[in-house]
C-alpha cells in the first residue's frame, strides 16, 4: 500500500520556519545560503527564465552553486480562473519535497530540494513554491534530442534512461506523469548523466512498485513520445521499443 503523507512534517535535514502567512521547509545546512537567495527575489535582482507553466528565477548560492525558484502555476482549462493558487492536501510543494527526499534516499537519479515554501491565502488555498539546486549543464530529453545526436549517444541515453527508470520503479516511486521533458539529459565525457524530476505527484510504496503501475508510468512516456516526436525522426521506434517491457 502508499505511504500516506500523516502528520505531515519536514524530513531529516529540513527545519521549518513559519510566519502570520507563510510556511517553509529549508535545508538547514544552506539555511543561510538559501535566505540570501530569497533576498535577491525580494529584490528584484534574480535573473528570471521561462520554464514549464512560468517564470522560474535563478539565484546564486554564494560558493555552493545556483539555486532555482519556481512558483507553482496552474495548467490547463482551471488556470483561467485560479492563476496560481491550490488546495491540494498535502500541500503540493511539500509533498514534492518529501517525495524527491525519500526518492533520492532511495538512490533514484534526481534533483536536489532545498526548500518548500506555502503562502496561506482564504478559504483554504495557497500559492506555493519550491527551490531546487541548479542541474548545470543538463537538457530535458525532448530538447537534448532535437540536437540531433549522434546514434550510439542517442542509445547510450535512452539504455540510461531505461536503468533510471527501472530502480525508480524497484525503488517503490510512481511517478505520474513521466514524459520526455521530466527527464533530464546530460553528457559528461561520454558518458550520459540522468535526472528524474517533478515527482511532486508521485506515490511512495513500501515496496516494489506494483506492474500495473510500472505499465501505467511507462504508457504515458510512450504517450509523450508520440505526441511530441510522431514519426520517429528524433527518437527511432526501435529504441522506443525497450519502454514497451513494463
Amino acid at each position: 500500500m502508499p505511504c500516506p503523507f500523516d502528520h505531515l512534517t519536514p524530513p531529516s535535514g529540513f527545519i521549518e520556519r513559519k510566519t502570520d502567512t507563510h510556511t517553509w521547509w529549508f535545508k538547514d545546512s544552506l539555511l543561510a545560503e538559501i535566505l540570501k537567495a530569497l533576498e535577491h527575489i525580494e529584490d528584484g535582482s534574480a535573473q528570471s527564465q521561462r520554464g514549464g507553466r512560468g517564470t522560474i528565477q535563478r539565484v546564486p548560492l554564494g560558493d555552493q552553486g545556483n539555486a532555482i525558484v519556481r512558483r507553482y502555476k496552474r495548467g490547463g482549462f482551471v488556470r483561467h480562473f485560479v492563476h496560481d493558487l491550490y488546495w491540494d492536501r498535502p500541500p503540493r510543494p511539500f509533498a514534492e519535497l518529501i517525495c524527491t527526499e525519500t526518492a533520492r534516499e532511495r538512490g533514484v537519479p534526481t534533483v536536489e530540494v532545498l526548500g518548500a515554501g506555502v503562502e496561506r491565502v482564504a478559504f483554504g488555498l495557497y500559492r506555493g513554491t519550491v527551490i531546487t539546486r541548479e542541474a548545470e549543464g543538463f537538457l530535458n530529453w525532448w530538447d537534448w534530442l532535437q540536437t540531433h545526436p549522434p546514434a550510439q549517444e542517442r542509445q547510450l541515453v535512452t539504455q540510461k534512461v531505461v536503468q533510471a527508470i527501472t530502480h525508480m520503479h524497484a525503488a517503490g516511486i510512481y511517478h505520474a506523469d513521466l514524459n520526455l521533458t521530466n527527464i533530464l539529459v546530460r553528457l559528461e565525457s561520454g558518458q550520459p548523466e540522468i535526472l528524474i524530476i517533478d515527482v511532486d505527484r508521485a506515490r511512495i510504496f513500501t515496496t516494489t512498485l506494483p506492474s500495473a503501475r510500472r505499465k501505467r508510468a511507462l504508457a504515458r512516456l510512450l504517450r509523450s513520445m508520440k505526441k511530441l516526436d510522431p514519426k520517429g525522426h528524433f527518437l527511432p521506434f526501435a529504441e522506443r521499443d525497450v519502454f514497451l517491457i513494463g
